[in-house]
């Protein structure tokens, strides 16, 4: 599907009419059972996407799990490396492939270099990377405290932004810690209760990390009896990124599954041709990303699937799973340093289809802010063939921050979010904890236009009655879900189609 799309994106006029040939069948999409169905048929074949084939005459590289040894050369099948830590070590040309085999877990970043391709080999399921830095179900690592329902595991000074258990079937809530500004006392942000360290621990798998420079490194976790003991596997979310992009350009990362990272599953900053396909996102951050930032007295976590901070061009993410990610699926955002003044920082040619984005606060995320009548803009944005369900639901319900989940996240500001040429066509989005939309922009574009998105042939499917959220260049309360939607969003486009139920039916 990549090989089809990404030829596309070369073509600015060709983002918005025609660029997907392979449109969705929204007709039967009615209710929440039915977009499941077809969701799990979608993640199926994601599943199943075959491997791409590297050109004649490119450097290769191998990395095997199984079967590969970090003495080795790394240049065949038969000579793989085993770690990534060695691949990080190679000097690659640009134009080389780097092939991860298939079946294997691969604990550790991936130190992406500048216009290599990262896919896959072999049979079986994609090569899994893992932040995790090791399966923490091992009774003799939890040491009971004075707490005796307090285990502790050492776990070192790199925040964890949660633990997962036996691959998904329960997960830890972390504990921040909110410092009231003029008492000085400590609360347990997620609980309101006085909080002061481990001992306060006082919910069923609700953790607290000591990872402070002068703190003792250790994993504090409230479970009745040993965790190693309860639990087949341990996954911790530590402060890392499956894939570490920076500023590296003709980047394609193709094939994965990327799980347990406690910031982004691909991170990147400025960068040309960024390139992400037929991948897996699977309990993605958590972390802190810093402390009391944004004035709250509490500190601030992260964690999306693919994220591009900055300035962009040709950024392409087709034929993924997202699920289970603290923050959004996919996100493109800057927010322009004043420093930078009239600089430009625009935001060209993003593509984002045939995802499907489940259990994320926001499927997707965007934001540009360009204060001071600086000119930057995203242009030639496209959002199309995507299904969507339960914005802030799972991970992202431990937020500190409750309250702003949406599908698409664009948060309105008077100095952002300037656009051209902005579509969101023929996706499902379906159900949300707080809104299904939240898009605004504050600037309109230098010729006088709108930085409006325009809208076609979307559905929203909703409880009647519950909360739309805003299409808007100014500040306006939210919009619910009722017979007026349909009216407003032809304002936007045609063919979008809203299934407000009034009995909810589950979607599992």
């Amino acid at each position: 599907m990549s090989a089809k799309l990404c030829p596309l994106m070369m073509g600015l006029g060709l983002l918005v009419s025609g660029l997907d040939a392979k449109e969705l069948d929204l007709a039967q999409i009615n209710s929440p059972s039915a977009l499941r169905r077809v969701m799990d048929a979608r993640i199926a074949e994601i599943r199943a996407t075959g491997d791409s084939t590297p050109p004649a005459g490119v450097p290769v590289y191998y990395v095997s799990a199984a079967q590969g040894n970090d003495t080795a050369d790394g240049r065949t099948p038969s000579t793989a490396w085993q770690t990534t830590a060695r691949l990080n070590r190679e000097n690659l040309a640009p134009g080389s492939w780097v092939r991860y085999q298939r079946g294997g877990v691969y604990r550790g970043r991936v130190c992406v270099q500048k216009g290599v391709t990262y896919a896959a080999y072999g049979t079986g399921p994609k090569p899994m990377i893992y932040g995790s830095p090791e399966n923490g179900a091992d009774p003799k690592k939890w040491r009971r405290t004075d707490n005796p329902r307090v285990w502790s595991y050492p776990i070192g000074e790199t925040d964890v932004g949660t633990l997962v258990f036996d691959d998904g079937a329960a997960h830890a809530i972390k504990i921040v810690i909110r410092t009231d500004k003029k008492t000085g006392e400590k609360f347990n942000k997620y609980t309101g209760r006085p909080f002061n360290s481990y001992r306060d621990l006082d919910g069923d798998l609700h953790f607290w990390h000591d990872y402070y420079k002068d703190g003792t490194g250790l994993v504090y976790l409230y479970s009745e009896r040993n965790p190693g003991e309860r639990f087949r596997s341990i996954e911790f979310n530590v402060k890392t990124s499956g894939f570490g992009v920076g500023g590296a350009d003709d980047v394609t990362i193709d094939n994965f599954t990327v799980k347990y990272v406690g910031v982004h599953g691909v991170a990147a900053g400025p960068c040309r041709n960024l390139t992400v396909s037929n991948s897996e996102f699977v309990w993605i951050g958590g972390s802190i990303q810093a402390e009391g930032i944004y004035g709250r007295d509490y500190p601030t976590r992260l964690g999306n699937g693919v994220e591009i901070y900055g300035g962009c061009e040709n950024y392409t993410v087709t034929n993924c799973f997202f699920d289970q990610i603290y923050d959004a699926g996919v996100t493109h955002q800057f927010n322009i340093p004043p420093k930078d003044g009239m600089k430009r920082f625009d935001q060209k040619n993003v593509l984002f289809a045939h995802n499907v984005f489940d259990r994320c606060n926001y499927s997707i995320e965007y934001f540009l802010t360009a204060k001071d009548g600086n000119p930057s803009r995203m242009e030639n944005i496209l959002y199309a063939n995507n299904l969507m369900m339960n914005a802030g639901v799972g991970f992202s319900e431990q937020r500190a921050d409750r309250g702003c989940a949406a599908h698409v996240k664009g948060w309105f500001h008077a100095e952002r979010n300037r656009a051209f040429n902005y579509v969101i066509r023929n996706n499902v989005i379906c159900h949300s904890i707080d809104r299904l939309m939240d898009v605004g922009s504050g600037l309109k574009n230098l010729d006088g236009s709108s930085s409006m998105p325009r809208l076609d042939g979307n559905v929203f499917i909703e409880r009647t009655g519950g909360v739309f959220g805003k299409i808007t260049e100014v500040p306006v309360r939210d919009r619910m879900c009722d017979t007026n939607t349909p009216a407003f969003l032809e304002a936007f486009g045609p063919g979008n189609r809203c299934v407000w139920l009034e009995k909810w039916e589950s979607d599992r």
